[in-house]
C-alpha cells in the first residue's frame, strides 16, 4: 500500500540488495542505518526519478548521496562511483 500517493514503490528484494553493496562498499556494521528512497526530481536537465541513500552512523554523523537512476536500474557499480564522489552531504553537528 502506498499511503503517499505518486511515490513509487520500491521492491523489498531490491532495497534489501542495495543496502547490502552499501554496506559491503563503505565496510558499515549492522547497527548503522541504511535508508534507501525515489524521488521526483524536477530540476532541469534531471532524470524524472532519482534514488537517495542515507547511511546514518549516529547522532550527527550522516552521509547522503543521490544517484539520477530508478532504484531497480541500480547496480553496485553505481555505489563504487559514489564512493569516488569528492562532494556527498554530510551531516557532523
Amino acid at each position: 500500500m502506498n499511503l503517499f500517493g505518486g511515490q513509487r514503490t520500491i521492491a523489498a528484494e531490491q532495497i534489501d540488495r542495495i543496502q547490502a553493496w552499501v554496506r559491503a562498499v563503505f565496510h558499515l556494521n549492522d547497527e548503522t542505518t541504511v535508508m534507501v528512497t525515489e524521488v521526483a526530481c524536477r530540476e532541469p536537465g534531471c532524470p524524472p526519478i532519482k534514488t537517495v541513500i542515507a547511511v546514518l552512523k549516529g547522532p550527527g554523523d550522516t552521509r547522503q548521496d543521490k544517484i539520477h537512476k530508478a532504484a531497480d536500474e541500480i547496480g553496485r557499480s553505481d555505489l563504487k562511483e559514489v564512493v569516488g564522489k569528492e562532494e556527498p552531504h554530510y551531516d557532523q553537528s
